[in-house]
């Protein structure tokens, strides 16, 4: 799995060497997960020919990967209800042991600004479809996270119409024959980070119980 995405980005990375390459952080972690999550993004932001994944092994930032530590966190241990209190405060420690275990894929290999422009994300998701299509197909996840990107995920990387299903409380999903499929917000987005993550695992945990 790991020896095929660095060979599906040493060719990437002779057509573009500016590519921010991504995915799998950890393979070994990442299989013995109890849920393999698979998050999808949109962009990073600042610089060019940089690794997303030794960036999250080191434990990424607060932004961004502090709430998708606990996303990760609470959909890991989804039958369990964790109190806010426990998952208020994200240490680089916390984020580095939970990060190790997502792979974390953007639509647009190279970097953008704080507000993602969706015209450059479709050019990017039409012009790399194949490749796009061949990385996501190497680590078959048990859930994809769409941060804000199903519509780049349906339309423009695999151009088929989803099912779609919407849970009690509003969150629409797609399962399809080996996994599920979630439309989310941007761990960044605008919203309490408790709200962020109690909308997410609870959708998920629905799901789960109900299929």
């Amino acid at each position: 799995m790991l020896q095929a995405q660095q060979a599906l980005f040493q060719k990437w990375r002779k057509e573009d060497p500016a590519i921010i390459t991504d995915g799998l952080v950890d393979e070994q972690a990442y299989c013995s997960s109890p849920i393999r999550l698979l998050y999808l993004l949109k962009e990073v932001n600042g610089g060019e020919g940089w690794d997303l994944c030794d960036f999250l092994a080191a434990g990424g930032r607060p932004q961004t990967w502090n709430n998708i530590t606990r996303w990760t966190m609470g959909i890991h241990q989804i039958d369990r209800v964790i109190p806010w209190a426990d998952l208020q405060e994200i240490s680089e420690k916390q984020r580095r042991a939970t990060l190790k275990t997502i792979c974390a894929v953007n639509v647009k290999k190279t970097s953008g600004r704080h507000t993602a422009d969706s015209e450059k994300l479709v050019k990017a998701a039409c012009e790399h479809r194949e490749k796009l299509q061949k990385q996501l197909a190497l680590y078959h996840p048990d859930v994809i996270i769409c941060c804000g990107t199903e519509w780049l995920y349906f339309d423009h990387i695999y151009e088929r119409k989803p099912d779609w299903r919407m849970t009690s409380r509003g969150i629409w999903y797609v399962r399809e024959e080996d996994k599920l499929i979630v439309s989310y917000l941007h761990p960044e987005a605008r919203v309490k980070d408790c709200l962020l993550y109690y909308g997410l695992t609870d959708a998920v945990r629905e799901i789960l119980k109900n299929e």
